[in-house]
């Protein structure tokens, strides 16, 4: 049988290859995290969705990592367009966040999520996801992109009155650009110029560039004519440019949705916390049953102690009595027999389970007081030379030698 500290020191083992296994997949995780990050700033997202998906499947613990690395996949399905997929990622990314405790990520995830909500025009979701993230994190760093949520949620459906009292004063380039659409959209012609002209030398976002050709062009022909023939001159380039972009980023849309395992932890790394943990199991169990085994096992022993002291003291007792015929009842068999199991725990009942006739038991009781062979010759009514003889018949009988009779006889007191 497996000793206890064997299965206990086998899930030792299993948790030590586990945690060190943790404990590398968290490594690379970050690496491949920060490789993600480089090559999406590069303007290389599906070699970036690659680099993140490895960190995913890298098998890491870290829900705080593992936040960021979805919130980054995210990012590039909402510049596909692919919103339905970034708001589901986005929820992942959610989900981490929550489990590492970090509050503020938490929101700012709640209020991505609300952002995609937006995209798809559903104003009252998003509302909801900003309020949930205010509630969460209710302080000053979420401010500005609460606030960005919030116009672009009365963007998506046409609520461009909304937007401008949103996006006053307008903090940074997207709400610049949520002005100028809405101006332009509520036929504020000028407004609409101002506003682009202001975003216009601040803004390399080639997105932001091809809408602001459409609005100087469109809403004023005769405002900014030099920004326009600048913007015309690379219209094409910037077009092409967003082409082959959006081309990149829905490869590595596509790259996510084939990924069979959809950021699940490894099943090798499943299957070594799996065997840890039954190891772990078995290994109390076992130590439990050993236990409680051991704790018999010295009851027992404290028992057939306790019966060997009495044994002792009986003996004792019946090698000082003055008629040690009377004590026994030696002359009345059965009386006999009812005294000596009252006084050594039923002893003659299991002689006579082994077959013992009468002469038998009463030489088994005089060898187990210990008494000389001319006074058990006495008792018996023999010879003293024949005893030797009648002890070693009465062993063979009990499967054991004549001088091992005592001690199997005393076994049978005791048990």
């Amino acid at each position: 049988m497996t000793r206890p500290f064997h299965i206990v020191l086998l899930a030792a083992l299993c948790g030590t290859i586990c945690w060190s296994c943790a404990k590398r997949a968290d490594e690379n995780a970050r690496i491949w995290y920060e490789q993600g990050k480089q090559l999406r700033e590069q303007g290389k997202p599906a070699e970036a969705m690659e680099v993140f998906l490895k960190a995913v499947h890298s098998g890491t613990t870290d829900e705080a990592l593992l936040g960021r690395i979805y919130s980054n996949m995210a990012n590039i399905c909402r510049q596909a367009d692919n919103h339905p997929k970034a708001f589901a990622v986005y929820t992942v990314s959610a989900e981490h966040f929550l489990a590492s405790g970090d509050s503020l990520a938490y929101a700012y995830a709640l209020n991505n999520m609300a952002w995609e909500q937006a995209a798809m025009s559903h104003k009252d979701s998003a509302l909801f996801l900003i309020a949930e993230a205010l509630r969460t994190y209710p302080r000053s760093p979420l401010t500005e992109k609460i606030i960005e949520t919030q116009a672009a949620a009365c963007f998506f459906v046409q609520d461009y009155d909304s937007v401008l009292f949103y996006s006053t004063p307008p903090a940074d380039d997207y709400l610049l650009m949520l002005r100028a659409q809405a101006f332009s959209f509520l036929q504020m012609d000028d407004s609409a110029t101002v506003y682009a002209q202001l975003l216009l030398p601040r803004t390399t976002n080639l997105f932001y560039l091809d809408d602001l050709y459409y609005i100087l062009t469109h809403n004023d022909p005769q405002a900014g004519i030099a920004d326009v023939r600048d913007l015309s001159s690379e219209r094409a380039d910037v077009q092409q440019r967003i082409k082959q972009r959006h081309g990149q980023l829905l490869l590595a849309v596509q790259l996510l949705d084939s990924d069979s395992t959809n950021g699940k932890t490894p099943m090798m790394l499943l299957l070594a916390l799996v065997v840890a943990f039954i190891c772990v199991i078995l290994g109390f169990t076992a130590w439990l049953i050993h236990h409680q085994r051991r704790l018999l096992r010295l009851e027992q022993s404290a028992h057939r102690q306790a019966r060997k002291q009495q044994l002792e003291q009986t003996i004792f007792y019946l090698r000082e009595a003055d008629d040690l015929r009377a004590e026994l009842s030696w002359n009345d068999y059965a009386a006999f027999c009812r005294q000596t199991n009252n006084l050594f725990h039923g002893l003659t009942a299991n002689l006579q389970q082994q077959s013992l006739n009468e002469q038998d038991i009463r030489i088994c009781l005089l060898v187990l007081i210990g008494l000389p062979h001319r006074q058990i010759a006495d008792l018996l009514n023999c010879s003293p030379k024949s005893i030797g003889k009648l002890k070693d018949i009465t062993a063979r009988k009990l499967h054991v030698r004549g001088g091992q009779l005592n001690t199997k006889l005393e076994s049978l007191a005791i048990n």
